[in-house]
Formats: C-alpha cells, sequence, structure tokens
C-alpha cells in the first residue's frame, strides 16, 4: 500500500499540484464574479458544491489512508452548501434550519480536522496541548475584542447560535496550530487548510455586525466564507494531504516556532483590548476578563509543565553524566578527550598508561607522548585535517619514563564542533605473547627437523661404531689408532644426535621416582670442577624431600648444562646458587648467577638450537635448548631472568611425583 502510494504521487504529483493552482485561480475569479453581479446567488451556491465535490474527487483519486478524515470534510462542505441553498431561497430567519446546518458543517469540519490529526500527532504531550489551548483561547479573545461585537438577537436560543460561530472557528483553528508543535515538516495542504480557517473565523466573527439588516446582501464577511470554499478545497486536490506533517530532525523541547507563536496569542489578547478602547470600540469587561481568568490558569499550568520538563531533563542530565563518569573513570582502557589534539581530559586508566598525571596530560598534544615512529601516521593527518571523522590503528606511545607502549588506538571526531575522543588499549602484553606464540611455533618447527634429522643420523652412527668395534676386535695395530678416532668421533656424532632428539622431545625418557635434591647432592664434586677455582657453588636444598617422577640422566645433564652456562658467565669469578624447593604440586630447581646477565635481545634467542654468543665452532648452540626440550618433554616449564651486569636467574619446575605419575599414566 505505501509503494503504491508512492508510485501514485510521482505519477500524479505536479498534476495535483496544478490542478490545487488551476482551483485556486478558478475559485477567485468566482468570488470576484460573485461580487461583480452583485452578490449573485447561483455562483455562492455553486461554488459551495464544487468545493464538496472536489474533496470527494481527491479522496476517489488519491485513495490516502486518511479517506475518513477528507471524506467527513466533504460532507461538511456539503452540508453548508446546503446551508447556504436553504439561506438563500427557503428562509434567513436568525437563527433558524441553515444556521443548524452551518453549526453542523463546522463540527463535521472538526472532527476531519482531528482524524487528520491522529496520525501527525502520535504520543499524547500535554506541554503542546496546553500550547495550542494557549494560542487558541489567546487569538479568540483579540477576535472577540476586535471583530465581535456580541449577540445582538435578544433570545437565549439567538445569544447562544452567535456565541457558537466564533467558538467553533476558533477551536477549529486550535486543532490547526496543534499540528504546528507537532516535530516536523507541514505540507502544503496543511496551511492550504489553515489559510481557509481564518477567513471563516473572521467572518463568522462579523455575521453580526450591527451593519447588517437581516436581508441578505453581498458584504466583505461573504468573501471570507468563499475563500474557506476555495482554500478547502485545493487542500483536498493537493498531493499532499495525505499526510498533515512529514517527519523531520528532533528539534528542540521548546522549539522557536512554538515559542514565538505562544508568545504572540498572549500579546494579542491585552493588545486587542488596548487597540479597541482607543478606537472607541465597546468591550465587554466582564466577558474578556473571565476568559483572561482562563488563559491565566492555562499559563501558570503551561509553566508548570516547562519546570516539571526542566526537572525530568536535569535528573536525566545527571543520570547520563553518571554513568558517563563511570564508564570513563573506571573504564579499564585509556581514554582522552579534548580537541585541537589537546588532552583536555583523561581518564586513571591513560594517566596509568603513560605515567602521567590528569593536570599534566591537560596541557599536551598528543604528538607529545607519540612515538616518532608513529607521528606521520596518515590516517591521522587526515583527521587532524578534517577530512575523515574516525580512524583506527596500533600505534606506540611514550610514558613518561621513556619506555614504550604498544596501543590500538580509535580516534573519533565531531567535524561540525571539533571535539575529539581518543580510545586507547594497551595490547604491549598481547604483543609479548604474540611474540612468544610465534617462538613456540618457531622451536616446534626446528624441533621436528633437528629430530627427523638425528634420528637418520644416528643411524648412520650405530652402523660407523659398529664396523670400527668389529674392525677393533680383529686386533690389527697398524690401523688401531685411526679405527679409535673414528670411534670417538662417532660416539660424539652419536651424543649429539641425542642432545636433538632431546630438544625435539622424541627422546624415550626412562622415568623414575626420585628425590630432587638427591640428584643435585651426587653431582655436586663435578659441578664444583666444572665452575673452577674462582667460583663458588651454594646449595639450598632444603630439609624435605622433592620427589619428581623423571629420567634421573636427563635430569643430570640439566643440572649440568645450567651450571655451565652460568661458568661461562662468570669469567671473573663469582657465585653460582642452585636451589631445590616444593611449593604445592610443583617442584622448583633454580640455578642462579651474579654474572655478567644477558640483554633483552639475547634473552629471547637462548633456547634456540644452535643459537650462541661464541666464536664459530667453540660451541654448537644446543646446550639450553636441550634443557628445553628434556624440561618440556617431562611435563615441566623453563624460565629466565636476566639483565646485563645483574646475573641470570634459570627456573625449572616440574610436576611432583603424584602430579606426574597423573601425567605419564
Amino acid at each position: 500500500m505505501v509503494s503504491g502510494l508512492r508510485l501514485r504521487a510521482v505519477d500524479t504529483g505536479s498534476v495535483g499540484s496544478t490542478a490545487a493552482r488551476a482551483y485556486l485561480c478558478i475559485g477567485l475569479v468566482a468570488i470576484a464574479g460573485h461580487f461583480a453581479l452583485a452578490g449573485d446567488v447561483v455562483l455562492y451556491d455553486a461554488l459551495g458544491l464544487a468545493s464538496a465535490g472536489l474533496i470527494f474527487f481527491a479522496v476517489a483519486a488519491y485513495r490516502p489512508r486518511t479517506w475518513r478524515a477528507w471524506s467527513t470534510i466533504g460532507v461538511s462542505q456539503l452540508l453548508m452548501a446546503f446551508g447556504d441553498f436553504v439561506y438563500d431561497n427557503l428562509t434567513s430567519r436568525y437563527p433558524g434550519p441553515a444556521d443548524a446546518l452551518y453549526l453542523s458543517s463546522v463540527a463535521l469540519l472538526i472532527l476531519g480536522v482531528l482524524l487528520l490529526s491522529q496520525e501527525s500527532v502520535g504520543p499524547r504531550s500535554t506541554a503542546a496541548h496546553l500550547d495550542a489551548l494557549v494560542v487558541m483561547l489567546g487569538l479568540g479573545i483579540a477576535a472577540w475584542v476586535l471583530i465581535f461585537t456580541g449577540p445582538t438577537d435578544g433570545t437565549l436560543l439567538g445569544r447562544a447560535v452567535t456565541v457558537a460561530y466564533p467558538t467553533a472557528d476558533v477551536l477549529l483553528l486550535g486543532t490547526l496550530v496543534r499540528l504546528l508543535f507537532v516535530q516536523g515538516r507541514r505540507t502544503s495542504s496543511y496551511w492550504l487548510l489553515v489559510a481557509s480557517v481564518v477567513p471563516l473565523l473572521v467572518a463568522d466573527g462579523a455575521w453580526v455586525l450591527p451593519s447588517l439588516d437581516g436581508t441578505y446582501a453581498a458584504s466583505w464577511p461573504d468573501a471570507g466564507w468563499l475563500a474557506s470554499y476555495v482554500l478547502l478545497a485545493a487542500a483536498a486536490l493537493h498531493p499532499s494531504m495525505e499526510r498533515l506533517v512529514v517527519a523531520a530532525p528532533t528539534g528542540h523541547l521548546l522549539s522557536l516556532r512554538r515559542g514565538v507563536t505562544v508568545g504572540a496569542s498572549l500579546v494579542a489578547a491585552p493588545l486587542s483590548v488596548a487597540i479597541a478602547e482607543l478606537s472607541g470600540h465597546h468591550v465587554n469587561i466582564v466577558a474578556v476578563a473571565s476568559a483572561g481568568s482562563v488563559l491565566l490558569v492555562l499559563v501558570v499550568l503551561r509553566f508548570a509543565t516547562i519546570v516539571r520538563e526542566l526537572d525530568a531533563l536535569r535528573l536525566r542530565a545527571e543520570e547520563s553524566e553518571r554513568k558517563f563518569r563511570m564508564v570513563f573513570e573506571r573504564a579499564p582502557i585509556g581514554i582522552s578527550i579534548g580537541r585541537e589534539g589537546i588532552m583536555s581530559e583523561t581518564n586513571p586508566a591513560l594517566q596509568r598508561m603513560l605515567g602521567y598525571t590528569g593536570s599534566e596530560l591537560a596541557q599536551m598534544h598528543y604528538t607529545q607522548v607519540t612515538h616518532p615512529d608513529d607521528l606521520d601516521l596518515d590516517a591521522q593527518a587526515e583527521l587532524d585535517a578534517g577530512m575523515r571523522d574516525t580512524f583506527l590503528a596500533t600505534k606506540q606511545y611514550v610514558r613518561k619514563d621513556g619506555v614504550s607502549v604498544d596501543t590500538r588506538v580509535n580516534v573519533l571526531l565531531d567535524l561540525e564542533d571539533g571535539l575529539g575522543m581518543s580510545l586507547l588499549e594497551d595490547v604491549t602484553a598481547q604483543h609479548a605473547l604474540e611474540e612468544q606464540l610465534r617462538q613456540a611455533q618457531k622451536m616446534e618447527a626446528v624441533g621436528k627437523l633437528a629430530g627427523g634429522i638425528a634420528h637418520d643420523f644416528n643411524n648412520l652412527m650405530t652402523a660407523v661404531i659398529g664396523y670400527s668395534d668389529l674392525l677393533l676386535s680383529r686386533g690389527d695395530r697398524s690401523a688401531q689408532e685411526k679405527l679409535e678416532a673414528i670411534r670417538d668421533s662417532a660416539v660424539r656424532a652419536s651424543d649429539l644426535t641425542r642432545q636433538l632428539l632431546a630438544f625435539s622431545g622424541r627422546q624415550v625418557l626412562q622415568l623414575d621416582e626420585l628425590d630432587l635434591r638427591d640428584a643435585v647432592r651426587r653431582l655436586e664434586p663435578l659441578l664444583q670442577r666444572a665452575l673452577g677455582e674462582r667460583s663458588r657453588l651454594e646449595l639450598e636444598l632444603g630439609e624435605w624431600p622433592v620427589i619428581v617422577r623423571a629420567d634421573e640422566a636427563q635430569l643430570e645433564r640439566v643440572v649440568l648444562n645450567l651450571a655451565a652456562n652460568a661458568s661461562e658467565a662468570l669469567p671473573e669469578g663469582g657465585v653460582v646458587t642452585i636451589g631445590v624447593r616444593a611449593d604445592a604440586s610443583v617442584a622448583t630447581l633454580s640455578v642462579a648467577d651474579d654474572g655478567v646477565g644477558m640483554d633483552p635481545e639475547t634473552e629471547a634467542h637462548i633456547f634456540e638450537p644452535f643459537f650462541t654468543t661464541k666464536e664459530l665452532g667453540v660451541s654448537s648452540g644446543l646446550g639450553l635448548s636441550t634443557v628445553h626440550g628434556i624440561v618440556g618433554q617431562s611435563g615441566g616449564t623453563i624460565e629466565v631472568e636476566s639483565a646485563p651486569a645483574r646475573g641470570s636467574v634459570f627456573t625449572v619446575r616440574l610436576p611432583l611425583a603424584a602430579a606426574a605419575a597423573t601425567l605419564v599414566d
């Protein structure tokens, strides 16, 4: 239905607009002809019937959803035309049958406008209704004082009918004024309806002027009634008759239009009294004072609604501010708000992230805390130039202490106001985890490669050792020295393959329950000799057994390799401390030295196979990678803490015996 109406509007819009303008011209000609012919009754009645007929024609042509409303308006115009016929041809008695038809017509017209307004007004608004009542009563008082002189008939019925005319017209105007306070754009049909009611109000108000002698004669009130016929028909012919108000962006609570209209109506009432007194026009003070009292009550009620609305707005603003503050101050991400790049307001999370206080950041431009490598982001430049209003990027900031912070920043900008907001998430730890994941994946790939090569290489070395033993058993003294050299090289190569297999986690372990403290004690003489005379070995083994389920030989290899690594970090001698302790279900082996330590770059690669800080050929670079593989295969973890000139601490954590047995099973 909606799409069909839209299609008809496209097809008939220009035709309907032309028809409305054409009928306006024809109506003006008919009105002029009526006066030129000294009040020709035929033209008068024809114009009324034509108005009703054109309204019904428009309903049939456009088929609007509001067809009931427009049909009601069409019936009202038909009754008005019949009233003219009765008054002109049957009886001109006042009040008489024609007045009953006239008042019924105005009542139906009010009902039709209310039906038209029902869809546009939407939810009930007490404030808007009060505004419409104030305007209606203010304009009614002004019209009463300036135009309407009061009933001239002495009967009660005559007085009632005389008052009913302008009262009904003011109510009709009030229904249209109510639509003036609806958010949206008023259509041409709305303004044509307003234009049709104003002359009707003026003409009905002047109906009982003393100049009327009770006989029909062409006069200026007739122009108002005839203009009302023409304008109502033009409103129906215009394609916008489907809606009197179309949607538009929401405006302020009390728009300029409402304020001006209500204010003008309040000024109109006392101003009309002053004008009437100055012009010598009689004013019924009692009637005006009574109406003014009602107007005053409406104004007081309207003021009360304004106060209530303002109070509700204040409460909503406070609630919104409280919610914003809760989010702003407690959010785990950094938030910065300001204009022209100045971080005028920052939340505690951002202050902790950058190490500055709020007052310090309030005086700083974002470029002052941005890493130099990220100052030339194209998106940021476009944002600063007003070419875009948002961007998402990963960039580095610099803390007050000079440490870089990796962040994911989302910047939002209001291009009209210039207000900007930045949301910063610290992803430094996330990047570190991603780097660890990449390192672990690389280690896994290298381990698989090393394990495959080690298996094949070990098979070859097994054959070399076997044939060497066979030749040595024959007792050929001339070749014995060379054969022993071949066998020793093969044995060393076989040991290398075992290291590779240990690193790759493919070596078969002989698991037994053993006290980790005993393993370290048995190695103490060997460890002391490995450290040399300039270094001292200290053991911190505790009093209670630390039972783990592991391969004793491989565990000893872990201790020896870590001790050898600590010894290499002590070129001038020092202290190596080996500690063993149990914590909950975890056994901890730590090997610490007070040697040269490592920088972060070296620390990041120490567990990689074939990585060494020594000269080429001096070390295979498999010592710590072998330790890493044995510990991982045993179900444990190894960590290192080191800094240049502050030594290193390697910490191995293994499950205690019960946990280890569960893991193996």
